[in-house]
């Protein structure tokens, strides 16, 4: 086989055929009368085709389509984003076979895909999610605080401490719904479009010790940000942690002080009273501080009552013993 020069590849090197232009709804212009004409009258004669089409157009029919879900969606699968349907309706348009225009109203299929991302990352989880006002049993203990829930703007700003109200018959506060309310919160809050954070206290401080660990992607700074710059903080059971030295009081006094200073709200669970929280978290140190901010930011609520998850266990365990 004989051995070609690269200049003999060269001289014999032919170039790949243009490739063919993408069609488009437009009018083009042929190949050599496109050649013959300035830019100017191309751009003259593509406009003209605008106008005409936004003519045939403005006289079609239009039919108007209502998209509920996600499921729903034509473009779901498409290039198009979500935020494209933020104004509330958007519109599809064709000249052929036959001009139609077709206004779709999207209001209610974006504020659902919305509420689907901001409760992902609100950090409920489980039964959590099954949790909303809606489903609530009301009774005496409980219908004015929920209903005032119901009703609450984090726009007002400022913050609730919610404390068990105990009694002879539950002497610790526990199961009188303070953590439901706080998930059904968080429901409420996502479906208004706010992005909220819901977490037990307890799990802050894990979350913290775990930054500490060996090949953690997380950091220290990274959980605080996380907590002082959510619009809506949502803390259940403070006062529920164990301290062996003043590192967790600190964190703990840093994100709410952060918070009182920059007017971000924040709702609060707890079984304890200010005045318990102030020794649970060192009358010598951050205690006093942590009680005196929570006592100027928040309104105080209290909820009562029987500890429901007791009464339903009882329910159950009736039920099984009559079987």
């Amino acid at each position: 086989m004989q051995m070609q020069s690269i200049g003999d590849v060269l001289r014999n090197h032919r170039p790949l055929e243009a490739q063919p232009k993408p069609k488009t709804g437009l009018r083009a212009l042929p190949e050599t009368e496109e050649r013959d004409v300035s830019l100017e009258a191309r751009m003259a004669r593509w406009e003209a085709e605008m106008a005409r089409r936004r003519e045939i157009l403005e006289k079609a029919p239009v039919v108007t389509k209502t998209i509920t879900s996600p499921e729903e969606c034509p473009w779901r699968d498409n290039w198009r984003k979500c935020e494209d349907c933020q104004n509330g309706t958007r519109e599809e348009s064709q000249i052929e076979p036959e001009p139609l225009r077709t206004v779709y109203d999207v209001s209610a299929c974006f504020t659902e895909m919305r509420y689907r991302e901001l409760i992902k990352k609100s950090g409920l989880m489980g039964i959590e999610l099954h949790h909303f006002f809606e489903n609530a049993t009301l009774d005496k203990y409980n219908r004015e605080l929920y209903t005032r829930l119901m009703k609450w703007e984090p726009s007002a700003g400022g913050g609730i401490y919610i404390a068990a109200e105990k009694d002879q018959n539950n002497p610790q506060g526990n199961g009188t719904g303070k953590s439901y309310a706080l998930h059904a919160l968080t429901h409420r809050l996502c479906r208004m479009g706010i992005p909220c954070l819901y977490g037990r206290t307890v799990d802050f401080l894990m979350q913290l010790r775990a930054a500490y660990d060996e090949g953690s992607q997380e950091s220290e700074s990274r959980v605080l940000r996380r907590y002082t710059q959510v619009p809506v903080l949502l803390w259940d059971d403070l006062g529920k942690e164990r301290f062996r030295t003043d590192w967790g009081p600190e964190k703990f006094y840093y994100v709410i002080d952060y918070r009182v200073r920059t007017s971000k709200p924040m709702i609060i669970s707890t079984n304890f009273s200010l005045a318990d929280i102030e020794v649970r978290f060192g009358l010598d140190n951050f205690g006093p501080a942590i009680a005196s901010r929570l006592a100027g930011f928040c309104e105080m609520w209290t909820l009562g009552g029987p500890d429901r998850r007791v009464q339903r266990r009882g329910k159950r365990y009736a039920v099984v013993s009559e079987r």
